[in-house]
């Protein structure tokens, strides 16, 4: 994605289907989901600029 990070659903290359959101920590964090996003498939992960850098929105 270009600009600024923002929460929502992403799809990723590698990581398959997203959720950006602002983490435990106070920073931006994604997890891996299931295709269809009904099924959490990894751990709360830091938002790294090249991971962002390679998503693609899955809003409309």
């Amino acid at each position: 994605m270009d600009g600024p990070i923002k929460e929502g659903w992403f799809r990723h290359p590698q990581q398959g289907l997203i959720n950006v959101f602002i983490g435990k920590k106070g920073t931006w964090a994604f997890q891996c989901y299931s295709d269809n996003g009904s099924r959490v498939l990894s751990k709360e992960r830091d938002l790294d600029q090249w991971t962002w850098a390679l998503c693609q929105s899955e809003e409309g």
